[in-house]
């Protein structure tokens, strides 16, 4: 099956603000679909997504075109950097995803650690059965509705997919599901559908072993760096747009790493290595990209209001807790977040960032954490953290005078 040339691009009179929204919406489903056809070495899905790409390659085109043409001012052409890049960020995102779903397509050394990787990862993508005739005819709102903590990103009906199902698409008995969430939320909505969850980590060797640890650990970093910067540049947060750039400098220089240990550790295996080098090249421009995405905002340029409201009227949402003065210091684990599906990015303790906080991670009085949830949870997640008198709210980072 020929992947097929770029198409044609002509001039549309369409909002910026669509086109924004679609890349962004696209861009990242496409990276959870690449993850996903690694993991099960799923060709059709990875064509998926080089198709996908094809439509927003040409997304960007006709943006650059829509936002040219709305530039009346300086300020205008101020606050549109922060529209070119946003949209540069997202199209990084899905030559990255198309880079990882081409390595499936060729099949090129998708070796046991990559795999690995991606099943320890703190959220994963799988597929679930529906098997409970109960819910046939359910909408995908309304699985929404009675679930919490994941997002279907796709469904295998016989021979064809549904990429990006909207809330009103009726599941179907013998649906596949494409899902992605934590392993605990995951589980719980599997036993809904009347399926059970089949992940299965690859067995590795020693050598292997390693790399997989180091892969899993970038794809949570780079993970978290793109919930951190879309979190900044909703909220103004120039310290978390700062705090990015940092993580951006620790990844490239932990990548430069890996590839020197992939050269020196799979010399005798040029496939597998060439897999694994292809793949992390494709995490760091993952990173790159979440850097793209708040350097306006670091260079103290205006956030054009489309930017922000991309991002708000996203599935995923990035919410900050306040913990209490009078809080008793917890593990954060024991919050429970995990049941619901949150994922921790990271905490504010004063002017200092702690990213990639764990289970173990002693939460503190007067912390802010910030906390990716999807969309229908904010009930939920308030009931559980009334019994903490933590605080859902919206925060503002103030700049400290010099």
């Amino acid at each position: 099956m020929p992947l097929k040339a770029p198409r044609p691009v002509k001039y549309e009179p369409i909002p910026v603000i669509d086109l924004l929204m679609e890349m962004n919406v696209y861009s990242r489903l496409m990276l959870d679909l690449a993850y996903y056809s690694v993991v099960v070495k799923d060709t059709s899905i990875a064509y998926e997504v080089q198709r996908i790409e094809d439509k927003l390659d040409a997304d960007w085109s006709l943006l650059v075109m829509q936002a040219s043409l709305a530039v009346r001012s300086a300020r205008d052409a101020e606050e549109m950097v922060s529209v070119y890049r946003m949209a540069n960020a997202l199209d990084k995102l899905s030559d990255s995803a198309a880079d990882i779903a081409m390595l499936v397509i060729r099949n090129i050394g998708i070796s046991e650690p990559v795999r690995a990787a991606l099943l320890e990862s703190e959220e994963v993508v799988t597929t679930i059965k529906v098997q409970n005739k109960g819910l046939e005819g359910f909408s995908v709102g309304r699985l929404y509705e009675i679930m919490t903590g994941f997002n279907i990103l796709a469904i295998r009906r016989e021979n064809y997919w549904i990429i990006n199902p909207s809330e009103n698409e009726e599941i179907r008995l013998g649906d596949i599901l494409i899902v992605r969430g934590t392993l605990d939320s995951l589980n719980t909505i599997a036993n809904i559908l009347g399926d059970k969850l089949a992940l299965k980590k690859p067995l590795v060797e020693e050598r292997e072993n390693k790399i997989a640890k180091k892969i899993a650990y970038m794809k949570n970093i780079t993970d978290v760096m793109i919930d951190l910067a879309f979190h900044a540049i909703v909220n103004n947060d120039k310290l978390a747009a700062i705090e990015v750039l940092n993580l951006e400098e620790i990844v490239d220089d932990t990548i430069h790493k890996m590839i020197l240990t992939i050269i020196e550790k799979f010399h005798d295996n040029p496939e597998e290595a060439t897999g694994l080098l292809s793949f992390v090249i494709s995490m760091e421009n993952v990173a790159d990209a979440a850097a793209e995405l708040v350097t306006p905002l670091a260079s103290n340029l205006p956030i054009h209001p489309i930017v922000k409201r991309v991002e708000e009227e996203s599935i995923e949402r990035i919410v900050r807790l306040k913990i209490p003065s009078n809080f008793k210091e917890t593990p954060l684990g024991e919050l429970g977040l995990d049941e619901l599906g949150a994922i921790p990015i990271a905490i504010y303790r004063g002017r200092k960032i702690i990213p990639l906080p764990n289970e173990n991670t002693v939460i503190k009085p007067g912390d802010i954490l910030i906390v990716k949830i999807y969309s229908g949870m904010e009930e939920n997640l308030n009931e559980k953290l009334d019994n903490y008198n933590i605080e859902i709210e919206g925060i503002e980072i103030e700049e400290e005078e010099d």
